[in-house]
């Protein structure tokens, strides 16, 4: 009888612990139970790599030639918007290699951001096919282009720092507030390869104004919205190095900027660095307050993967 009690009070214990176990589990919050719940950072984009052996280092006069490119989504956007990218692809004596993309070199709009529900970003593979047959030109005894995959896709950098809002930092009398006017440092990017990095902040007798900088921290080109139909192989040179933006606070959502952040006006970037200037009108207000400086870029970014390939004659 006290070895069947010993037991059955194990088997109890063992119940119970699993039990409170389930209990802990369930009661926990999204934000404990996400991997990554802040997803906007870092300066990446749109990431690709070849897939093992395709294409392969060396192929044969005749033989048929797969390129399978992975396309991953690793920044924040888009969150409830549709992707809009393109692969293209170069390098190469277009009379050696005839292929096409299969399906079409259009990215799957469905490409999402990363997110706290898909903390490694959207996926896709796509794929290049040469069914006619490679060959060397002139009949040479080989031949070793260059194949060259570029990406072209439309995105956005949204930044949402906390700035304080002092209609008068400089009153004779002093009182408590909640925040003082200060620089900004914001680091660490906010899931994009455009990254805000910087917000200054002055206070004027009847606006508040902001200094803005921005940085390309994600290894590519960046161009003008407009651009992307042309890119990567006939840009013009007046549409490299920009990008456009909006800047708003809760109290003013049409600040007067320099440049505008419009197409005709857009922030240029010089060695990968811009800024701009924004003049606010002051809140109706007296006291100071924190809020987020809300402000998004809009451009479109290109980078590209390549993979030396060799193919040989057989006489």
């Amino acid at each position: 009888m006290i070895k069947e009690a010993s037991v059955m009070k194990k088997i109890v214990l063992s119940v119970l612990i699993i039990l409170l176990l389930v209990l802990v589990g369930c009661g926990r919050g999204p934000s404990e139970q996400m991997v990554e719940d802040d997803y906007h950072k870092g300066s990446r984009g749109l990431e690709m790599n070849f897939i093992n052996n395709a294409p392969p280092y060396r192929i044969y006069e005749g033989d048929n030639l797969d390129i399978s490119v992975e396309v991953w989504n690793r920044g924040a956007f888009p969150q409830d918007k549709t992707f809009q990218g393109k692969l293209e692809i170069s390098g190469f004596d277009p009379s050696s290699i005839t292929g096409t993309w299969e399906g079409g070199n259009r990215i799957p709009t469905n490409l999402e951001g990363r997110s706290q529900y898909n903390i490694e970003g959207g996926y896709a593979v796509m794929s290049y096919r040469d069914r006619n047959g490679v060959h060397v030109p002139f009949d040479a005894d080989y031949y070793e282009p260059r194949i060259i995959v570029h990406s072209c896709y439309k995105y956005t950098t949204v930044a949402d720092p906390v700035v304080c809002i002092d209609p008068d930092p400089h009153a004779l009398v002093e009182e408590r507030k909640v925040c003082n006017v200060n620089n900004v440092q914001i680091g660490g990017g906010q899931g994009a390869p455009i990254s805000v990095t910087n917000v200054e902040e002055e206070v004027g007798s009847d606006q508040i104004y902001f200094r803005i900088y921005v940085s390309n921290n994600g290894g590519g080109s960046v161009m003008l919205p407009r651009a992307y139909n042309d890119c990567p192989f006939d840009v013009e040179i007046g549409e490299l190095d920009k990008v456009t933006a909006k800047v708003k606070l809760p109290h003013d959502a049409s600040p007067e900027c320099s440049p505008k952040g419009t197409a005709s006006d857009p922030i240029r970037l010089t060695n990968g660095n811009g800024y701009m200037f924004c003049k606010f009108s002051k809140p109706a207000t007296d006291s100071a307050y924190t809020t987020n400086l809300n402000i998004e870029l809009d451009y479109v970014y290109s980078n590209s993967i390549e993979k030396q390939i060799k193919i040989i004659n057989i006489k």
